[in-house]
């Protein structure tokens, strides 16, 4: 593949939620928490860590320098870094971006993760090198062309043509401290990851609407049906498909892909609920491990 044709190249590499579902149920769509690997612009950028990320691990080789963006500290989405073969690489340089209170920073989260009570290895004690930078919502990360790394964009700075630029919302819209929003853009081409966020069926989410008013394509949480949804579940930062359709149309965005998907939905059940969804808003679909798309 070459690596920089001026798109953005997509890798569902986990597409569950809450917690892995390997066996025969879900062979189809995968069974791996939320990971996405993201190649553009001849860099690699991963949004979230959760079991998604390890195979992506096993195939990454020799030195790298790449930023990983963590949407949020739930396990789902933070577990598989302990597993993850480049970080006991000491040739690889893992620019971390997370979020600042929730609670706690994304590294007082990863070192939780890695604590002595909790796995044989520390975070400090896995090899590669890594650097954090702490994210509140409204702050774009820059990734310009003759610039090694990553970093946040100085106030009303201009990104460089062939920059990668990634802006940053927080959402509330999921307990305890909320969530990030991400919208890439590269090359007039964007890209926007919405998981665990709760919009309503009637009005979905509209500052997130705002947020990914034309891009491309947006990941949105789709993890439970409006039964579920309505009957016990309703607050618990996460949406139907329903919610993400709406948001998608007051964005005025075309493609979408449902990601997050309830661990206890089979294949099966997925398929009918994609069918059944594509009547309403031709564009979507419920994406799969190792799906590739781009944009």
């Amino acid at each position: 593949m070459v690596e920089d044709e001026g798109l953005i190249r997509i890798t569902f590499r986990g597409v569950r939620g809450s917690y892995p579902m390997p066996g025969p149920s879900t062979l189809r769509y995968g069974g791996n928490t939320s990971s996405q690997e993201v190649r553009v612009g001849g860099r690699l950028l991963v949004f979230d860590a959760g079991t998604g990320i390890i195979s992506l691990g096993q195939e990454l080789k020799g030195p790298l320098n790449f930023a990983i963006l963590f949407s949020h500290n739930h396990h789902d989405h933070i577990g598989g870094i302990l597993y993850f073969p480049p970080a006991y690489n000491p040739s690889v340089t893992m620019h971390i971006f997370g979020p600042a209170d929730n609670p706690g920073t994304i590294l007082d989260a990863l070192e939780d993760l890695s604590s002595p009570t909790a796995h044989p290895v520390q975070l400090a004690r896995m090899g590669m090198k890594y650097t954090c930078t702490v994210l509140n919502g409204g702050e774009v990360i820059l990734w310009a062309p003759d610039e090694t790394d990553p970093r946040l964009a100085r106030p009303n700075e201009t990104p460089p043509a062939g920059s990668i630029v990634v802006r940053v919302l927080k959402n509330t819209l999921h307990p305890v401290e909320g969530v990030l929003n991400f919208r890439l853009k590269y090359n007039g081409r964007s890209y926007v990851y919405a998981t665990d966020v709760e919009g309503d069926e009637e009005h979905g989410d509209p500052r997130l609407a705002e947020f990914a008013r034309g891009a491309d394509l947006m990941a949105h949480d789709g993890q439970y049906t409006s039964e579920e949804y309505f009957k016990n579940r309703k607050g618990w930062g996460h949406s139907t498909i329903p919610m993400a359709v709406k948001t998608a149309r007051l964005a005025g965005i075309t493609r979408l892909a449902i990601v997050h998907h309830e661990p206890t939905h089979s294949d099966d059940q997925l398929d009918e609920m994609e069918t059944e969804a594509k009547k309403d808003f031709p564009g979507l679909f419920l994406a799969r491990e190792g799906q590739v798309i781009t944009v």
